[in-house]
């Protein structure tokens, strides 16, 4: 038995790039970007998916949940990296028959629209939909200058090097799984080959699929080279080509690093070029001033739009 996988193929299935209006379609606004590039993004790159997934957990490490019993640790956790990955999260805003706040539970943004009256939302998927009327849903955004109806994620203007990083190392792969069965020249000179023969060798050459894979060759000499008469087998991809893999991580590597703005000391991850500090405490608590706090004094709002004593910040505890 032989097992087989398929050829490297990219996350991304459009433009997310295409940025564009929130345009209103069908009684509902379309956000202006795709929501479904984004979180495509998160598995397209490691160090891109890690900062997500760091910040998340650095976010909720600060905030305090001061009524369970309103919202659980698992509905905040997957707010917040709705938030992160998507620059949007929303809560189910659940009363009882008096008015009273009960429960807050968690929205997947992916699938949050906002109605006309831009008061409403919906929760909008292939095969149903269903709508949450005014005062039903608490939305948390990170404000858009080009538009006020979707937020957008802070570090949207860093797809093109998670892409670029992405696009590296499925070249990478390739080059690595095609080893000596592609990326080559073959070289005959044998004057007893049919035109069919040398059809069925080209078509055998050229059997390897997908965007991107290397092309063959093949040249027959018909007998004619006096000097050659076993077959050849000639790799024409060069050697410096490929060593721009290493260049091209590192630099994309260093954009996305820059967007998201976490200290490498923070995330365990080494990048050349980057300077580094010993003082761990130091680094923690200028990135819990400069990057945690503000976003968690946003995150506490909700008790004043609410109403409720929902949430809070705790206080900075040093590195030991």
């Amino acid at each position: 038995m032989s097992v087989k996988f398929g050829d490297p193929v990219s996350v991304r299935n459009e433009s997310i790039l295409d940025y564009a209006e929130s345009a209103l379609f069908d009684g509902y606004y379309e956000p202006p970007i795709s929501l479904e590039g984004l979180a495509q993004s998160t598995r397209a790159n490691s160090t891109h998916s890690s900062a997500i997934f760091a910040k998340r957990n650095l976010l909720l490490a600060v905030m305090q949940i001061k009524s369970k019993d309103l919202l659980s640790r698992k509905d905040l956790k997957n707010f917040i990296l709705d938030f992160r990955t998507f620059g949007n999260a929303y809560l189910n805003i659940i009363r009882n028959g008096f008015g009273k706040i009960v429960k807050l539970k968690h929205l997947p943004a992916l699938y949050m629209r906002r109605e006309e009256d831009l008061e409403s939302h919906s929760f909008r998927t292939s095969n149903q939909t269903v709508y949450y009327p005014p005062g039903t849903v608490w939305s948390f955004n990170e404000y858009d200058v080009t538009q006020e109806i979707y937020g957008v994620p802070e570090w949207f203007a860093t797809l093109s090097a998670v892409w670029l990083n992405e696009d590296a190392t499925l070249f990478r792969r390739k080059y690595y799984m095609n080893g000596a069965h592609s990326g080559f020249l073959l070289y005959m000179n044998n004057a007893n080959l049919s035109d069919k023969d040398e059809e069925e060798i080209i078509k055998a050459l050229n059997s390897q699929k997908g965007l991107g894979n290397f092309k063959n060759l093949f040249i027959n000499g018909k007998g004619k080279d006096t000097d050659k008469t076993k077959p050849e087998l000639i790799p024409v991809g060069k050697i410096d080509a490929r060593d721009e893999f290493l260049n091209i991580k590192n630099v994309s590597k260093g954009d996305i690093l820059t967007a998201h703005r976490i200290p490498l000391e923070l995330m365990s991850v080494v990048q050349d070029g980057f300077n580094t500090s010993t003082d761990l405490n130091k680094v923690d608590r200028i990135f819990y001033k400069n990057e945690l706090l503000p976003i968690a004094e946003s995150l506490i709002e909700v008790n004043d739009e609410l109403r409720i004593d929902l949430l809070d910040i705790n206080e900075y505890q040093a590195v030991e």
